[in-house]
């Protein structure tokens, strides 16, 4: 099992997100400075102490690591403890709910699937979740369902 925290939250749920980036921001870019401008954004531009996400998932499938995963999130208000942050980004920009595939690339999608294939061999996923429901938001862009990932 993981736990978060010196509290030690059992982590039992991802969150999926999406970067707010342009169409063709990563295009270019590796997934480690994918992350490393993300971090950026979080450390400079709100003062956090590192990127808010777990993992960040580029177009190809590759995934950069963000924070520990026995560190406790800054991904989701009210909804960090016990979670994994999981940001992929996008190759269209989301400006209205779609489906999976209108913002992110198959490659992604398996990638996810198999990081949360081996989470759970480590700890007890019980739940993935988007960040549009714990926020007005359209993070990550489609309505996640267990089913399909877990």
């Amino acid at each position: 099992m993981i736990y978060q925290g010196r509290a030690r939250y059992a982590v039992q749920e991802v969150i999926l997100h999406t970067s707010a980036t342009g169409t063709d921001w990563w295009m270019g870019k590796t997934v480690e400075e994918m992350r490393d401008e993300i971090r950026r954004w979080h450390v400079d531009g709100n003062g956090w102490s590192d990127i808010g996400y777990h993992r960040v998932v580029a177009p190809d499938g590759t995934i950069a690591i963000g924070r520990s995963l026995y560190t406790i999130g800054a991904h989701c208000r009210e909804r960090n403890r016990g979670t994994i942050g999981i940001c992929m980004v996008p190759v269209r920009e989301i400006t209205a709910m779609g489906d999976f595939e209108d913002f992110y690339t198959e490659e992604q999608r398996a990638a996810v699937k198999g990081y949360i294939t081996e989470l759970r061999e480590l700890t007890n996923i019980k739940w993935v979740t988007g960040h549009n429901e714990y926020a007005n938001k359209l993070c990550p862009g489609f309505r996640v369902q267990d089913e399909d990932w877990l």
